[in-house]
C-alpha cells in the first residue's frame, strides 16, 4: 500500500517552512522567490521513502474531490492512505487529515 501526501500549494508551504528556517538560521532571509524551491525540496525528500507520493494542492483539478483526483490523476488505489496537510488557524500551524481509500470509491 502507498501513502499519498496532499500538501498545500508550493508557495504556501514554502512560506511556512521559511518561517521555521528563520529560527534555525538567524539573520538569513528566505525570500518569497525561494518558497517554491523550499517546498519542492521537502516534497522530493519525502518522496524518496518507499511507496510515498507527494502531491501539491495546485496539481489537483479545482473543485474536484481529493480522493477522486488522486485516484484518477495519480494512481491512488483502494487501501492507500491519504494524508492531507492543511494550514492551521495560527501562523505556522499545520493540521493533518488522514483516511484510506475504500473499495469502489
Amino acid at each position: 500500500m502507498s501513502t499519498f501526501y496532499l500538501l498545500p500549494p508550493r508557495a504556501s508551504l514554502g512560506e511556512r517552512f521559511s518561517g521555521y528556517l528563520k529560527g534555525l538560521f538567524p539573520g538569513l532571509d528566505w525570500a518569497s522567490t525561494q518558497w517554491t524551491e523550499l517546498a519542492e525540496l521537502l516534497g522530493r525528500t519525502a518522496a524518496a521513502h518507499p511507496q510515498v507520493y507527494v502531491v501539491y494542492q495546485e496539481e489537483l483539478p479545482p473543485g474536484e474531490d481529493p480522493t477522486r483526483a488522486l485516484a484518477d490523476g495519480f494512481g491512488a488505489e483502494a487501501g492507500d492512505e491519504i494524508i492531507q496537510v492543511l494550514p492551521g488557524a495560527r501562523s505556522g500551524e499545520m493540521n493533518a487529515r488522514r483516511w484510506r481509500l475504500g473499495e469502489g470509491f
